[in-house]
């Protein structure tokens, strides 16, 4: 009579899934949102690098180990910093649905991943030995978690598909196109000096070939303006004194050691 009465507790136990199987999905949801960069806008190193990881991370976390979906929480740490550093724009200054959608999906999965990492090989490790291979479902709080993010990342995302967005207004495509242009893509400008003279006004096309949005930044000339992820905007300003002047992309360079998105502007006299 004992033994039915155990497997029928085993099977209810099991109905939820566990945070093992959140870890994973976690992580193949990351690869996805990259790989639809790659079939939309093709190959380049950072949708191709990231695929590859969440792919293989999602299969360590998958294995029966005690430890594997620390790996998987590994990755999503590393994910959120990378986060920080690169698409903190898309989220704090929305310009373009699809890039904020990526960069929403990207952030709350890999927080997701993260936490149920942590929580799983704390599970991990508090079974008992002697069942290493059955593993305890979600706690119930963790649906309502996963709901509310669910539901956060979907209103960002609508509320960012209804804002209006476009060029600046009075300038037409004919116009647009004999402006001097500025071009960013797979994550770098396409040049690395540009000059102007003092006093006169600079008019610039800056184009973005990019999943992200991008900024042109000059901090002394006081310069902040966005390209949003696909298109094209403007940059006008007028510099006064010559010198020589650092533009860059705020989340997608470090302006003090020149790397990443970081160019030169040279004002001579």
């Amino acid at each position: 009579m004992s033994t039915p009465m155990v497997a029928t507790r085993t099977l209810g136990l099991n109905v939820r899934p566990t945070l093992r199987t959140i870890v994973v999905a976690a992580l193949v949801v990351n690869a996805l949102t990259f790989l639809f960069d790659l079939l939309t806008l093709g190959p380049n190193e950072i949708n191709v690098s990231h695929a590859i990881l969440g792919l293989v991370f999602a299969g360590i976390a998958a294995l029966r180990f005690r430890w594997a979906p620390a790996i998987g929480a590994l990755l999503c740490a590393f994910y959120l910093v990378e986060a920080y550093l690169f698409v903190t724009g898309e989220l704090t200054e929305p310009n373009n649905a699809g890039s904020f959608a990526s960069a929403a999906i990207f952030v709350a999965t890999s927080v997701v991943g993260l936490v149920a990492g942590i929580g799983a090989v704390v599970q991990n490790y508090r079974a008992p030995r002697s069942r290493p291979f059955v593993h305890p479902p979600a706690p119930t709080w963790t649906y309502p978690s996963l709901l509310a993010v669910t539901a956060l990342v979907l209103g960002g995302i609508l509320t960012t598909a209804i804002q209006p967005r476009g060029l600046l207004p009075g300038f037409s495509p004919e116009a647009l196109a004999a402006l001097p242009a500025l071009k960013a893509k797979d994550y770098l400008f396409d040049q690395s000096q540009i000059s102007a003279k003092v006093g006169e006004t600079v008019v610039l096309r800056l184009e973005n070939a990019d999943t992200s949005t991008h900024y042109l930044d000059i901090d002394e000339l006081d310069v902040h303006a966005t390209i949003p992820a696909g298109k094209s905007n403007i940059a006008l300003f007028k510099p006064t004194q010559p010198g020589t002047y650092t533009f860059y992309c705020h989340p997608h360079a470090d302006k003090a050691a020149g790397a990443g998105m970081v160019g030169t502007l040279i004002v001579e006299q």
